[in-house]
């Protein structure tokens, strides 16, 4: 495949005619398979993620002004919907009133610095930077404090996931190469509390998504879960950061999460990633029933940058195997884009593009970071 010519043709291009909102600025991501919008309230998430890929994509592919004018459009609608305590709401309406707050995740902000900082890039805007660090030390702040903790019926316990968002957030304010101490920190602690937060279990061969406040497993459905997705994620993302720090322990700690991710009976049983597995069963029942498009794409990328790191061809053949298969279930060639969410047997069960957690990021992410490899041989270039 021509990952350039797909990302550019059947992607970044699908959202910039069906999703931006020149009215009001912004994204609506609810498009359904023809790229019609059936709902006009906004994931305030897209801002920040949507404004990454294109981008990354300005910086990284080509210097259209379609990207850039993308950017502009997403930025002018944070000033629309950012609260009075400075923090960003989960869900919005067209015009950028808040219709879903939650004080305790942050979401929103990891996204925007991200967003932001890569915006800053092409732009050379001070207030472009200001905004984004706003974001940053909110989150640094809550991070810092709270360490991805969350109290339960069971008590007080730590979450996977929002480790490696850290992460992320971190490295692409990082590579813009002002104040790096400030942000190297905040990756540092990301990572350092993946390796040693008690997530990761030898015995068990798997990421516990959850585990208790001193990084102990912990009972029920809650403590037994492993979501593979995020899981990819953050092999990648550690992977990366080997790359960029030239370290083999983090380059390991990534391949040993990559073997981690992938579910037991993978590819005798499936023939795509599925949502979440159980370490105590093979996975969780509703895992069987369908699948859904992103943790394809983390899937797919850990495994090419695992063969690009390592030279193992049992990655490389993983990945050729993913890579068909999800291309056959979810992706439209006719329309653009990819489908939501498919069955076991590969029938479209979701045949929207976008909802309100699903729009141009984990895809064209997925499609930048395989150009990077394949045109330059490392990810050096979707990295910097």
């Amino acid at each position: 495949m021509n990952y350039r010519k797909y990302l550019t043709e059947d992607i970044l291009a699908f959202w910039i005619k069906n999703a931006t909102d020149q009215a009001c600025g912004g994204i609506m991501t609810q498009v359904d398979q023809n790229g019609h919008i059936y709902c006009e309230d906004k994931n305030v998430w897209f801002l920040g993620r949507s404004m990454w890929t294109y981008a990354v994509a300005y910086n990284t592919l080509e210097k259209r002004q379609e990207y850039f004018d993308m950017c502009e459009t997403l930025y002018r609608f944070f000033d629309k919907c950012e609260l009075p305590n400075g923090k960003l709401p989960h869900i919005v309406t067209r015009d950028g009133t808040a219709k879903k707050i939650n004080e305790k995740l942050f979401h929103s902000e990891m996204h925007a610095v991200m967003g932001l900082a890569q915006y800053y890039r092409i732009c050379k805007r001070e207030e472009v930077w200001e905004k984004a660090n706003k974001y940053f030390d909110v989150v640094a702040r809550w991070y810092k404090d709270n360490r991805s903790r969350k109290e339960t019926a069971e008590g007080t316990i730590k979450c996977f996931g929002p480790n490696l968002l850290l992460l992320s957030m971190a490295q692409f304010i990082r590579n813009v190469g002002r104040d790096t101490e400030k942000y190297d920190e905040l990756a540092g602690l990301a990572i350092d509390e993946m390796m040693h937060g008690g997530f990761v279990s030898d015995e068990n061969e798997t990421v516990f998504e959850n585990v208790s406040e001193n990084g102990k497993m912990i009972s029920g459905d809650n403590g037994t879960v492993s979501y593979p997705g995020h899981v990819y994620e953050a092999a990648w993302f550690a992977m990366c950061e080997g790359e960029v720090k030239n370290d083999d322990e983090l380059r390991n700690f990534g391949r040993k999460l990559c073997d981690y991710a992938m579910p037991k009976d993978f590819p005798q049983r499936h023939k795509l990633i599925p949502i979440a597995r159980d370490v105590r069963k093979v996975s969780l029942s509703e895992a069987d029933k369908s699948y859904v498009w992103w943790p394809q794409c983390e899937a797919i990328i850990t495994y090419r940058l695992a063969y690009n790191i390592f030279g193992d061809k049992k990655y490389s053949e993983f990945a050729d195997y993913l890579e068909k298969n999800a291309f056959n279930a979810f992706a439209d060639f006719r329309c653009g884009e990819w489908y939501s969410e498919v069955s076991q047997d590969g029938l479209v069960i979701d045949s929207n593009k976008g909802s309100l957690i699903k729009g141009p990021f984990h895809l064209p992410r997925m499609l930048l970071a395989l150009i990077s490899l394949e045109e330059t041989g490392n990810i050096q270039k979707y990295m910097k």
